[in-house]
């Protein structure tokens, strides 16, 4: 294994391990915050906006799930979901609390641009086979 394929590598299970503890964490608040909104004693249902708010965090959740299996797509929906969701719920802290989630969005990132990378030198080394080249 090359130091190329070993930063891959490092980067696809930084990315994994980061975007499954991070998963956790939002899930906790995503879990609490369902009972507190959807499971009231007097049985009313939750405003418009925090209907609105709980399916911004299921985004974000989705897409750090995401990450663990499509680094690429994962770092997409994670960013959508995490800037919309802490948007909508007017978080004083926004912007500096969505940092909490870029870990996972840069070594997935990085994995991505490295595997379109190291797909694309395969794809150049077997344009000549055999002294024979497949270019037109």
């Amino acid at each position: 294994m090359n130091a190329k394929q070993v930063i891959e590598v490092g980067a696809l299970w930084l990315a994994r391990i980061c975007a499954l503890l991070l998963f956790l964490f939002w899930g906790a608040f995503f879990l609490e915050h369902l009972q507190e909104w959807f499971l009231r004693e007097d049985g009313r249902l939750p405003p418009f906006g925090a209907w609105v708010g709980q399916f911004l965090h299921l985004a974000m959740l989705v897409g750090l799930g995401l990450i663990i299996f499509r680094p690429g797509w994962g770092a997409i929906v994670t960013v959508v979901g995490t800037v919309s969701f802490f948007a909508s719920i007017g978080y004083k802290g926004f912007p500096y609390i969505a940092f909490l989630n870029l870990p996972p969005v840069v070594f997935a990132a990085v994995y991505t641009a490295m595997r379109k990378h190291h797909n694309a030198e395969q794809v150049a080394e077997h344009r000549e086979i055999g002294g024979i080249s497949l270019e037109k």
